[in-house]
Formats: C-alpha cells, sequence, structure tokens
C-alpha cells in the first residue's frame, strides 16, 4: 500500500510539471509574427549557477513557471533569467527569432532536439560581435526548425533593464520587412535631427544668439542618446569592444546639463527671473554631481548589484524646473515659451507613455516601443518653432526700434535746424569778437616768436660761452709753459752771452741744449694752445648748420666729455667745484666708424647732455657723505642698423612728474640765471630732425639717468 501511494504521489507531481510546461508555439502562417515571450515559461537563478548541460540532464529538477513581467527584477545582476519554449514549424519557411531591442546585456540562445544542444548563439549589448554588426541593434539568430519539426530553445539573459521582453518567431520575408521599417523609421528620425543640427547652426551664424548653439549643441546629445538607447551607438561605434557600452549610460545626464544652460539662455532666466537662473545653475551641479557617481559606479563595479545611478532623479527634477519656469516667462509676456512649455510636456508624456510599457503595463507595439523617438521628435520640432518665433519676435522688435529710431532722427532733425538757426546768430556776434582777439592773440604770437628767437640765440651763445670757458681753462696750462720757458730762455740766453765773451765752450755747449729744449717745449704747448683755439673757433661757428660728412663719433664724444667737465670747472667762480673730483669713463666700441653728421650740432647735442650730467653730479656731491663717487660715463654701440651713444650719471635722477616735459622748449629745472630749458630742446630738434635719429631717456628718481641717443647707419658708417 505505502508503495502504490508513492508512485501515485510521483504520477501527480509529473503531471503537475508536466501542466507547467507552455504549449508549442506552431508556426502556420509565414507572413505572421508569432509572439514567444508570452507563450514561455520562466526560471529566475543567481547568475552564474545555472548551465544548460545542467538544465538537459535534470529537466524535471527545475521548475519553469508561466512567464509574467511582474517576475523580472530589471537592474539586479545578480539574477539571471532561463526563458523555455518549445516550437513548431509548419511552413516551408527558415525561421528566426527577432528579440526586440530591450538593452540587455548578454541574451544566449540554446536551441535543444531530442535533449540534445544543437546550436548555441550569443547576442547582447556587452556581447562582442566583430562580423555582423547590425546585430547589436537588431538582435536576430536563425534556428534549425524545419518543417514538421519542434525544437526546444533556452534562452539565457543576465543584466535586463526592462519587464518588458518582446520575443517573436518570423519567418525570413517577415522578419525583413520588419528591419526595413525600423531602418526607414530610424533613418527618417536621424535625418530630421541632422536637418534641426544643420539649421540651428546657420541661425547661430546669422544671429549669434548663445540659446542656438546650445540647442544645437543639445539636439545632437538627444540623437546620441536615442541611438544609445536603440543600440545604434554600439553597433557603429564599438561592436567589438562592447564594454564602453557601460560607459555610455551617461549620455542621459549629459544630455540634461546641456538642457540647463540651453534653457537659461533661451528663457533669459538671469535677466527675467534670477531666483530660477540660481536654481537652474543648482540643478547643473547636482547633473554634474550625478554623472561623477555614475561614472565612478560603472568603474568600481563590473557587477553584481544595482548600480546607484541619481541622474534619472535629476532628470524628473530638472523637468519641473523647465516647465515652471517656462510657464512663468510665458506668462511674463515671451510667448516663444509656450512651445518651449509644450515641447517639455510632450516629451514627458513619451518617457511616462515607455515606463508603462516597460514595466508590462502596455503592449509592445510601434507606438509605444517608439514612444521616447516620437515624443523627442516632437520636442524638438516644438523647441525649433520656439526658436523660430523668438526669431521673428526679435525681427519685430528690431523693426520697431527702427521706426522709432527713424522718428526721433526727424524730431532731432527738425531740432538740429532750430539750433542751427540759433547758432548762427551767436556765431555771427562772436565773429567780430573773434576778429579782434585774432589780431591781438597774432600780435601777441608776433612778441613771442621774437622772445624765442632771441632766447634759443641766447642759448647758443651761453652754450658758445660755456665751451669758451673750458677752451680758455685749457689753453691757461700750455701758455704758462710757454710763458715760464721763455722767461728761462731768456736768462739762459744772457748766460749764454757771458759764457761766448768767456770762450768757455762747454758752458756755452750745455746752455745751447737747453735753450734748444726749452724751445722744443715752447713749440708743443704753442701747438697745444692753437689745437685747442681751432676747436674753440669750430665749436663757436653760428649761422646755418654745415653740411653732413663722415664724423668719427668717438673722436667727437671723447673730446666733448673732457670739455664740458673742464668748462664746470671754469665757469665755478666760487671754487666749490675745485673738489668734484668726477669720475670720467668712456666706453666706446671701435665698430662705430664714421658716420654722417654735422660734427658742430653734434658737438652742441654731447655739450648740452655732458653739461646736464656734470651739474647734476655736482648737485648730488654737496648733499652726499664724502664717500659718494661722482661719474659721468659715454657709452657707443653698433647695433643692427643704427649707432646708440649713450651719457649715464650717477646723479639725482629725474622726477616722475617732469619727465614728459624735460624736451619742451623753455622748461627748466635749474635756478635762475643757471639755464633757460633750450638745451635738451634744441637737442631732441638735432637728432630728430636733423639726423634721423631719435633720444629717449631712463632714469631712477635718486640714483642716476641715462640719455640714449640713436643715429642710423650710413653708406660711410657701413
Amino acid at each position: 500500500m505505502p508503495i502504490k501511494r508513492c508512485y501515485l504521489f510521483a504520477l501527480l507531481a509529473f503531471l503537475l510539471i508536466s501542466s507547467l510546461r507552455a504549449a508549442p508555439v506552431v508556426v502556420l502562417d509565414p507572413t505572421q509574427s508569432y509572439d514567444l515571450f508570452n507563450a514561455s515559461t520562466l526560471l529566475e537563478t543567481k547568475a552564474g549557477s545555472l548551465s544548460v548541460k545542467a538544465l538537459l540532464q535534470n529537466p524535471d529538477r527545475y521548475r519553469f513557471v508561466p512567464t509574467q513581467h511582474e517576475l523580472i527584477k530589471p537592474y539586479y545582476r545578480q539574477f539571471e533569467y532561463w526563458f523555455r519554449f518549445e516550437l513548431t514549424n509548419q511552413t516551408t519557411s527558415d525561421l528566426f527569432l527577432h528579440f526586440v531591442y530591450a538593452g540587455t546585456e548578454y541574451i544566449t540562445v540554446y536551441e535543444v532536439a531530442d535533449g540534445k544542444l544543437l546550436e548555441t548563439y550569443q547576442l547582447g549589448t556587452l556581447q562582442p560581435q566583430r562580423t555582423y554588426t547590425f546585430l547589436k541593434s537588431n538582435e536576430v539568430c536563425p534556428t534549425s526548425v524545419r518543417q514538421g519539426q519542434t525544437h526546444v530553445f533556452y534562452v539565457q539573459m543576465r543584466g535586463v533593464f526592462t519587464t518588458a521582453l518582446p520575443i517573436y518567431a518570423q519567418a525570413t520575408g517577415t522578419l525583413l520587412q520588419t528591419l526595413h521599417r525600423d531602418d526607414l523609421f530610424y533613418g527618417l528620425y536621424y535625418g530630421f535631427i541632422l536637418i534641426i543640427i544643420i539649421y540651428s547652426l546657420l541661425l547661430y551664424a546669422r544671429l549669434r544668439e548663445n540659446d542656438t548653439l546650445l540647442y544645437s549643441i543639445w539636439v545632437i546629445f538627444m540623437g546620441l542618446q536615442l541611438a544609445l538607447f536603440r543600440g545604434h551607438t554600439n553597433e557603429f561605434f564599438w561592436p567589438s569592444n562592447p564594454a564602453i557600452e557601460r560607459y555610455a549610460t551617461v549620455l542621459a545626464g549629459l544630455t540634461g546639463l546641456v538642457h540647463i544652460p540651453f534653457t537659461l539662455a533661451f528663457l533669459r532666466l538671469r535677466q527675467r527671473a534670477p531666483l530660477f537662473y540660481k536654481l537652474g545653475i543648482g540643478i547643473l551641479i547636482l547633473y554634474a554631481i550625478g554623472i561623477i557617481l555614475n561614472l565612478i559606479g560603472v568603474s568600481a563595479s563590473v557587477g553584481e548589484s544595482r548600480r546607484l545611478d541619481f541622474v534619472p532623479q535629476i532628470a524628473l527634477l530638472e523637468g519641473i524646473f523647465s516647465v515652471t519656469a517656462g510657464i512663468i516667462i510665458f506668462r511674463r509676456g515671451f510667448r516663444p515659451a509656450l512651445f518651449y512649455v509644450i515641447g517639455n510636456l510632450v516629451f514627458f508624456a513619451s518617457i511616462f507613455l515607455f515606463l508603462n510599457y516597460a514595466n508590462g503595463a502596455l503592449p509592445y507595439s510601434f507606438w509605444t516601443y517608439n514612444s521616447l523617438h516620437l515624443g523627442s521628435g516632437i520636442e524638438i520640432i516644438l523647441f525649433t518653432l520656439a526658436l523660430t518665433n523668438k526669431v521673428n519676435l526679435l525681427k519685430q522688435q528690431q523693426e520697431a526700434a527702427v521706426q522709432e529710431q527713424l522718428r526721433l532722427t526727424e524730431a532731432n532733425r527738425q531740432l538740429v535746424a532750430q539750433q542751427n538757426t540759433i547758432l548762427e546768430e551767436k556765431v555771427s556776434r562772436r565773429t567780430a569778437e573773434l576778429h579782434s582777439q585774432k589780431e591781438e592773440l597774432q600780435k601777441t604770437l608776433t612778441t613771442l616768436q621774437a622772445t624765442q628767437t632771441q632766447l634759443i640765440q641766447q642759448a647758443k651763445l651761453a652754450s658758445l660761452g660755456e665751451v669758451t670757458a673750458g677752451i680758455a681753462h685749457e689753453i691757461l696750462n700750455p701758455l704758462n709753459f710757454v710763458n715760464n720757458f721763455a722767461k728761462m730762455s731768456v736768462e739762459l740766453a744772457d748766460e749764454l752771452k757771458e759764457g761766448v765773451e768767456m770762450s768757455d765752450y762747454p758752458l756755452v755747449t750745455d746752455l745751447t741744449g737747453d735753450i734748444r729744449k726749452n724751445l722744443q717745449s715752447i713749440a708743443q704747448n704753442g701747438q697745444r694752445a692753437a689745437d685747442i683755439v681751432g676747436n674753440m673757433l669750430e665749436h663757436a661757428r653760428t649761422g646755418t648748420s654745415g653740411p653732413r660728412q663722415p664724423t668719427d663719433l668717438n673722436a667727437l664724444a671723447d673730446r666733448y666729455i673732457h670739455l664740458s667737465y673742464h668748462a664746470l670747472l671754469a665757469k665755478d667762480k666760487s671754487g666749490s667745484m675745485a673738489q668734484l673730483n668726477a669720475q670720467l669713463i668712456t666706453e666706446l666700441d671701435p665698430d662705430v666708424g664714421m658716420i654722417d653728421l654735422v660734427p658742430q650740432d653734434m658737438g652742441r647735442v654731447l655739450q648740452n647732455l655732458f653739461n646736464n650730467a656734470f651739474y647734476e653730479v655736482a648737485q648730488k656731491a654737496r648733499k652726499q657723505p664724502a664717500d659718494y663717487q661722482p661719474t659721468v660715463c659715454v657709452r657707443t654701440e653698433r647695433m643692427a642698423n643704427e649707432v646708440k651713444l649713450t651719457v649715464y650719471d650717477n646723479g639725482a635722477g629725474i622726477p616722475q612728474s617732469i619727465r614728459p616735459k624735460i624736451f619742451q622748449p623753455f622748461f627748466t629745472t635749474k635756478p635762475t640765471g643757471q639755464g633757460i630749458g633750450l638745451g635738451l630742446s634744441l637737442s631732441y630738434d638735432i637728432i630728430t630732425n636733423g639726423n634721423g635719429g631719435h633720444i629717449d631717456v631712463h632714469t631712477e628718481e635718486g640714483k642716476f639717468t641715462e640719455f640714449h641717443v640713436y643715429l642710423p647707419l650710413s653708406p660711410s658708417g657701413s
């Protein structure tokens, strides 16, 4: 009796398990698509815990239940799902399994007949596909079921993202018709996206409005996101390395990240609603944080647990923000915001429709499956209309502004005509007054010109006097020699006479030699005095400047630094300059050679620069401690196309406040009677106008002053 009961229970268990197996799907019409998902049974297992070999060896050990959407848990990678169905072919056509794309990471199809494994096919977003890349977006695999045969299929899925996983059995013709229809739809959609992008960029090139540029960028990201959503990015960009697909989930966050700046710019929230502008910036920061966390989560975990992803929640918050901001701006009179609001609402409705389909609440159809593409397309159309409406509104405002400008121009013209009449009367009255004032000013100008001419002549005479004083000081030394040796020669001549009378020939010979030496010294010092007088006459020559001639600039600089120094000492009547003991430094470049210039004019320039330098070091020497060493230096340097002459002194420098004035006529800082302010002005005129060069100054108050004179090279100086 107990044995019979055991057989009875075993029979009942076998019948119960057999009843849970779905009936075979029989393909009778090759033009129809047969739903395999709803005709299948489902087994949920821990990921990696079950193999097809175990299923075939112990088919009654595992309890498959009728497939229901509620039994599938999306995003949980610790689970995998096995679908089991039987397929009978009663047609002469080949049959294919068509998995409608749902983003499942790994799909493995096992085809079994008579308990033996016939074929194995691998599909999925993370499954490499190097040969037939179109299978990344069109998940299709062939079957070996021929006419009159029934095969069992086990479909293993891991990494599912929706509870809606449509699986169809289709003959070749029906499958091609389905794929061609999908290709046509997606081709039209992406072509539409491309047209909108080009239109937006052309609009930006014309208007230079930032919102049109941001809009085109957002449309690009939207198209990429939906291409990723249907597997097209996987198909075209990384079919052989689909692991990158895991990181592409951040594209949704980037799309929202770009949408926020577009919203801020298009609605002009900074100007029209500052509070909403700040909220938008806050959501922008949340998007950035969400993207970073998403990247970290994908990189840190390949797998088994559910990843943290806050981007959908941020997108919901951004949707509420966008619609609210659009409504407020529309109520404030910006009519294009209405298209923006409706576009957002349409897209949110399409998201709601797709989520209901993905969760199994709505059946699979063209409209539910492609609701996101259709909703985004309508949204893009409405956004484009909003931008176009905005452009038209701006055009109307510009036309109104032009009309207002024309009105104001006419009013201004009339006002100007009235003012012109008044001004003509005033001008008539003022013309008579100005005529008399002009005569007075002409007289004053004539007087000033005469005074200026006198001052310039006085400056030249003063410069000549200083040079003459210096030369006189130089002449004094050779004249003293001449006088002393002449007196000595007279005395020696008297002694010579006495020696001749006394016939003292040795004495006569000695005295004759001494007289001869004295006469040689007298001749040498006389020649030296003649040279000095010649230089004096050359410097004192008046009238127009002589012709330009090859001149040794080094010799000229060396001569005038010494002349100026001795002139300063000779001019000092009080004797306070006797202890000046200035250090004179000459650093003359021998490569300077001969330069075409007027020696007399260049001499005046050097005289003025050296006089100023010696004056500054003398003034500083009176105030500085005993260890101060007055120094005046002249340097020449041959450059590429010009010669640079530098006059340096370590005096008190030039204050910043007066530097712009130093080359102005009649400007001086010297006490009354010691200068009239024409030296640097004349020097500037000689260098720039007379020699085609330029002069500038580099100084540091309290430390030094350097005047740089640049003279162009001539053929003579090359």
